[in-house]
């Protein structure tokens, strides 16, 4: 704080504060007569009446002290300033940085927060009365309402009234380089109030630095930290499940309170429903699994949902699958061979399973499997890349193969193995059995289907232990030797199978329980597609570019409440893009050709945006910020000069009320 005086010519003035002492100083008051009796007592009378006797005098003397001199003071018209006060006829330029993001939608009490914002923002423009002043709003797209700050201040009320949370995160660090852009376009004063519920997930880690010239408040509009409940996650397994096969779909919810609850969660899959509660502990998670049942090949649209609470938005979630009609399996043998005859019939007894041919092991068809009955240990490393590109092997590896071949397929050390591989035989067979506890081989774990390796091994490699050590042990021969081993790549698995296909070598691919065995090896190993196809980010544009030119001609866009969504054509790398001009809202749009759907865009809730827990205090933005917890009014006040002309005049006033009162004389009866 800071004071200003209007007047400081009149400064002279405060010499008549001294009056009332010259007064008391030279001033006699007049001896009261008494009936005496000798000299003695005239003279102690006299001596009582003398100045600076009586303390009645002394508040007398500082009242009239006081009265005149905050009279004198009153002519010089003090204002008092904040710090960061404009100069006397200085233009200013404000910038409103308003926080509209999904966390905004949290109510307090009567109102959102981003209600609380709105009026915050309006005190603002009304009490700060900027000469040029902007708006900028912090969303998933950072915009300003005019291209630059203008003195136009009806119109960004209208906007500010019009406007809504968005269930959307906020790009904070773009919205801030877009409010100091426009804080430099300006002249003059340049103010930047940041009014947001600065919710400790988005402004914690945040560093918002200024210009030393940028005076920047930060208004805080969350009144507490309000419970909340979310659906955070919603995935399936596997994310392109085949027509007749069954999914699991994991479902994750939070709890961002302090106390236990107890929602009931519900699925619905293409119209099949299911529910079942969730304990929730206090600020904390719980996760359950759904089976769902993907009857025929095309899109399958999941919706997630709990019981609504205050902050609804985050109270359902959606995902999209693709149910794939088949899965194609490319066989790297003869076609006259008898492993290229099993693979075969697997396919003729398998609707969702197709084999194609592949000539070269190295350079495959495009696949989901790549199955190698007889490897002989070329291009280790390319097989490996097509593993890591989301290609499943599955690989036999043949006599007299180089085992350094093997570790380099296995990524295990190259000085794990050397020589060659050699093959053992016993006339009586080994008999193998699948390992406790994968998924691949669950089906059977009752015993009701037996064992999913069951059969007479007459031929098997000799595999280095150093080798199959590494990897994770799917099926055992009754000695302990190895017989299928899954080495895990970032996309799909590779398995090494040491149980041969020809049935001149092992009777296991003649016996019942093969096509179940494999069928569930194939569907389980498969590989895991990275990413979400279908998904988008809440607040972008839908945007879609379809395989078939002749489809466009019918092509619509339903949002998620099944209205037609505007659309404009763009140009983009791969030919013509279809994008929506809204942003988009949590749900699945639905891209339409003839009414038909053929693809999804799916946007959910910003899981950033479920835990509403504000920072304790407002964060400082450098030197020249401040934090505004008062109101914007009287901040304002300060900065354009509070006068304290008013309070001087009632403070001499209430001096000269009180004078009377205490030079009132209290005589003594003789």
């Amino acid at each position: 704080m800071s004071l200003f005086l209007q007047q400081p010519w009149l400064l002279p003035l405060l010499a008549l504060a001294a009056l009332p002492l010259l007064v008391h100083l030279l001033s006699r008051t007049r001896p009261p007569v008494y009936r005496f009796s000798n000299l003695d007592f005239l003279q102690r009378v006299v001596r009582r009446t003398n100045r600076f006797r009586k303390p009645k005098d002394w508040l007398l003397l500082i009242l009239r002290t006081l009265a005149i001199l905050a009279l004198a003071a009153a002519f010089l018209g003090p204002l008092l300033l904040s710090k960061s006060a404009p100069l006397p006829g200085e233009r200013t330029t404000l910038v409103l940085l308003v926080d509209r993001s999904a966390s905004m939608a949290a109510r307090d009490g009567a109102a959102t927060r981003f209600e609380s914002a709105i009026l915050a923002a309006r005190e603002a423009l009304s009490s700060i009365r900027p000469d040029a002043a902007n708006v900028v709003w912090i969303d998933a797209e950072p915009s300003a309402v005019f291209p630059e700050p203008a003195p136009n201040r009806a119109f960004l009320g209208e906007s500010l009234d019009q406007a809504g949370a968005r269930p959307e995160a906020g790009a904070l660090a773009r919205a801030w380089e877009l409010a100091l852009r426009q804080c430099a376009i300006g002249t003059g004063r340049k103010e930047l109030v940041v009014i947001s519920d600065f919710q400790a997930s988005a402004w914690k880690a945040f560093d918002g630095t200024v210009p030393s010239d940028i005076h920047v408040r930060a208004v805080p509009v969350a009144k507490g930290d309000a419970p909340n409940i979310a659906l955070t996650s919603l995935v399936a397994s596997p994310a392109e499940p085949v027509a007749g096969q069954e999914a699991t779909v994991l479902c994750r919810v939070r709890n961002f309170s302090g106390e236990a609850r107890r929602p009931l969660l519900s699925l619905d899959a293409g119209g099949s429903h299911q529910s079942r509660p969730v304990d929730l502990p206090a600020w904390g998670e719980a996760e359950a699994a759904f089976t769902v049942r993907c009857p025929a090949a095309g899109l399958l649209a999941l919706t997630a949902a709990i019981d609504e609470d205050s902050f609804p938005g985050d109270d359902r979630r959606y995902l999209a699958l693709r149910v794939r009609e088949s899965l194609r399996l490319a066989v790297a043998a003869p076609a006259n061979s008898a492993e290229a005859r099993v693979a075969r019939s697997l396919a003729d007894a398998l609707p969702w399973l197709d084999t194609v041919d592949c000539p070269d092991p190295a350079n495959p068809p495009p696949c989901d499997l790549l199955l190698i009955p007889a490897w002989d240990g070329s291009s280790p490393e390319k097989l490996r890349a097509l593993a890591e590109q989301s290609t499943t092997l599955i690989v036999h590896p043949a006599p007299g193969s180089p085992a350094k071949s093997l570790s380099v397929l296995a990524s295990t050390p190259p000085d794990a193995a050397d020589g060659m591989l050699t093959i053992e035989t016993k006339q009586d067979g080994w008999q193998s059995m699948p390992a406790e506890g994968h998924p691949a081989f669950a089906l059977f774990a009752s015993g009701e289907f037996g064992n999913p390796l069951a059969g007479t091994i007459r031929q098997r490699v000799r595999l280095p232990a150093s080798v199959t050590g590494k990897g994770e042990t799917l099926g055992r021969f009754a000695d302990g030797t190895p017989a299928l081993v899954s080495f895990p790549t970032a996309s799909a698995p590779i398995i090494l199978c040491n149980l041969p296909l020809d049935p001149a070598a092992g009777d296991w691919t003649t016996r019942q329980s093969f096509l179940p065995a494999f069928a569930e090896l194939i569907l389980h190993t498969r590989p895991n597609k990275p990413g979400d196809h279908f998904a988008i980010e809440s607040g972008s544009l839908p945007a879609w570019s379809p395989s078939d030119p002749s489809q466009a001609a019918t092509l619509t866009l339903a949002g998620p409440d099944g209205k037609p969504v505007p659309l404009e054509q763009t140009t983009g790398t791969g030919g013509p893009v279809w994008r929506a001009r809204q942003p988009a809202t949590p749900g699945i749009h639905a891209w339409l050709v003839s009414g038909q759907p053929v693809h999804y865009s799916v946007a959910n809730f910003p899981e950033s945006e479920s835990d509403l827990r504000a920072l304790p205090e407002p964060p400082t933005f450098g030197p020249g910020s401040s934090r505004t917890n008062d109101s914007l009014a009287r901040a304002a006040a300060l900065d354009h000069g509070l006068p304290l002309w008013p309070w001087l005049i009632g403070l001499t006033l209430l001096a000269m009320l009180v004078e009377p009162w205490i030079a009132s004389p209290t005589l003594r009866k003789s």
